[in-house]
């Protein structure tokens, strides 16, 4: 990639987070910050092909209509955070499955306002609106040709394989899921690991690029960046919010282009440190270690199973 590719789009992501930590310190608002918006704008505007299958007014939608699926299950769904979050998680993969993209986030936007427990409508707005810079930015890059524009191809229904594949990621997350409240080791059941399974349990192979080791190192070392510099930067030296966030998305951006790994993800686990608990701020990256590994592990399991032969 050229120089020009690679720092222009950096530069837009890394101010779409500063703008949006900025706003939320401004209005004394925690939930308008979107983790999942690093993750939005690493695989569409940073990523040197789109990372999903999916067009513009399908990706507005579908992260909208998932932030309110998810505020609604957090405000008005009667039950235990651990049935709440199983619920959630089932419908964002329904969603996932029949929504005709590969757009993996949704998970994210139904399962995060479950997980901090979010009571308000600006999680939605923020999500919506955050998304909609992105998409206007993606445009941008398009229209200048530092990106291409990408045909969208609806994706086919869900087959058997695919279902069956639902419902074991539903046990696995189910199963993590009850150790992580019983422990209180929320993160176990981080919004973008759970995105990351999905979309590496659908498309993994052993030929693949995405070394399960090179997975756990790329997402863990993002976890730990965003979370360092929140504890260094704001717990310890009490500066504001968006300073920890921008020298993260910095680190974040290193590994990714240094790696050549544009996992979407791997920009949410650096943004979501910023809404941990101040007092988990520095487990949350072994959190986010072991998760991943469990994940990881799940999803070698999962090809095994269909390819019993090939590895």
């Amino acid at each position: 990639m050229k120089k020009k590719e690679n720092i222009l789009p950096a530069v837009m992501m890394i101010g779409v987070i500063a703008c949006m930590c900025a706003v939320s310190e401004i209005l004394k608002d925690r939930e308008i910050i979107f983790p999942e918006i690093a993750a939005l704008a690493l695989g569409y505007l940073c990523a040197p092909k789109r990372s999903w299958q999916v067009n513009s007014i399908r990706m507005f939608l579908c992260i909208s209509l998932c932030a309110v699926l998810g505020l609604c299950i957090s405000i008005w769904m009667p039950g235990t955070l651990y049935l709440k979050l199983v619920t959630a998680y089932i419908i964002a993969q329904i969603i996932f499955l029949f929504s005709g993209t590969t757009l993996a986030p949704l998970i994210s936007a139904v399962v995060l306002p479950v997980l901090i427990r979010s009571k308000s409508i600006s999680y939605v707005l923020s999500a919506s609106l955050m998304c909609a810079l992105v998409i206007l930015l993606h445009a941008f890059l398009v229209r200048k040709g530092i990106r291409q524009a990408e045909p969208y191809h609806p994706v086919e229904k869900p087959d058997g394989m695919r279902l069956t594949k639902m419902a074991i990621r539903t046990m696995v997350m189910a199963l993590v899921a009850a150790a992580a409240v019983v422990s209180d080791w929320l993160f176990l059941i981080a919004p973008p690991i759970l995105v990351a399974f999905t979309e590496l349990s659908e498309n993994w192979t052993p030929a693949s690029s995405l070394k399960p080791w090179k997975v756990i190192l790329l997402l863990s070392g993002c976890a730990a960046g965003g979370g360092l510099c929140r504890y260094f930067l704001t717990v310890r030296l009490g500066l504001p919010l968006t300073f920890s966030a921008v020298p993260a998305s910095v680190i974040m951006c290193v590994l990714v282009y240094r790696t050549e790994m544009f996992m979407p993800p791997a920009g949410a686990m650096t943004l979501l440190a910023m809404l941990v608990p101040q007092q988990a701020v520095l487990l949350y990256p072994i959190e986010a270690c072991l998760g991943i590994s469990i994940y990881m592990l799940s999803t070698i399991g999962m090809y095994r199973l269909y390819h019993p032969h090939t590895i």
